[in-house]
């Protein structure tokens, strides 16, 4: 075999065993980390700024709002005789025509929006009570209702009132709670003078200032009253003189410094109370 013969044969074996090489690369390579392989479509190319966020929201079922999430302390708590998660009667404020509104410039406004009684007191100076009342009434009951502070100081005040006489006003029992971290508890009977049964008391279950809620509760069985706040007993009175026990109910914020004071109420619940033997 002649040299040029020779080199002709060496560069062909070289180049089968190149293909050979070739061929298991191909084989025996693992698939890419990007890109298609083969026989698969291209996927479609997306756009940095057209990917949509993912959602972080947590969605929820809505229940139905609870009107007290209080529990009686005991057996000797007025309460214990009452179911306090079935009231008789309840109002979360979705119905406007539930409680009166108004607004008479230069004294008070009351209105039923986004489910909320709101309230405002124009004139500090200006001491009648006004106020909202229910289209419900009740005899010997038990009335609770939340009531938040506007921006508020003092004795700038907000009230549950139990046993109201519609064409009386004011009449019925009231508790009040003041901004400052005190209460009163206070007879309206309009024939006669109204009258502090109990004077400004403080407490350190009031939560105070402004944008502070708080829970009014009042017990009124024939002459015997009890007042809680928060859930908790925070006073008692006798009141021998009571003239009825039936009538509706009301809610009221009372500005003591504060011109255009405001507040809010919510969850508004009552029982009625049986017969104590």
């Amino acid at each position: 075999m002649t040299r040029d013969r020779k080199i002709l044969a060496l560069l062909a074996v070289l180049a089968l065993v190149s293909l050979s090489c070739t061929a298991l690369s191909r084989l025996f390579r693992a698939a890419p980390e990007s890109g298609t392989l083969p026989g698969a479509e291209a996927p479609a190319t997306v756009a940095p700024e057209s990917i949509l966020p993912v959602s972080t929201e947590v969605r929820r079922l809505e229940l139905a709002p609870s009107p007290t999430p209080f529990h009686v302390t005991g057996p000797d708590d007025v309460r214990s005789i009452l179911d306090l998660g079935r009231p008789d009667g309840t109002d979360y404020f979705d119905v406007p025509d539930n409680w009166y509104d108004y607004d008479t410039p230069g004294y008070a406004a009351y209105r039923v929006e986004d489910s909320h009684l709101f309230g405002i007191d124009y004139n500090p100076s200006d001491r009648p009570i006004y106020w909202s009342y229910t289209n419900v009434s009740s005899g010997n009951t038990y009335a609770e209702i939340t009531a938040t502070n506007g921006d508020c100081v003092g004795h700038d005040a907000v009230a549950l009132v139990i046993r109201v006489d519609p064409e009386e006003t004011p009449s019925g029992y009231s508790l009040e709670v003041a901004c400052a971290g005190e209460f009163r508890f206070r007879s309206l009977r309009s024939k006669k003078l109204a009258a502090d049964l109990i004077d400004w008391t403080a407490s350190d279950v009031i939560l105070t200032g402004k944008d502070a809620a708080n829970r009014l509760g009042i017990w009124g069985y024939q002459g015997h009253f009890v007042v809680f706040i928060n859930g908790t007993q925070v006073g008692e009175y006798i009141d021998r003189d009571y003239d009825d026990t039936y009538g509706y109910f009301a809610a009221y914020l009372q500005a003591a410094q504060t011109f255009d004071l405001t507040a809010t109420f919510d969850d508004f619940a009552f029982w009625h109370i049986p017969f104590i033997p």
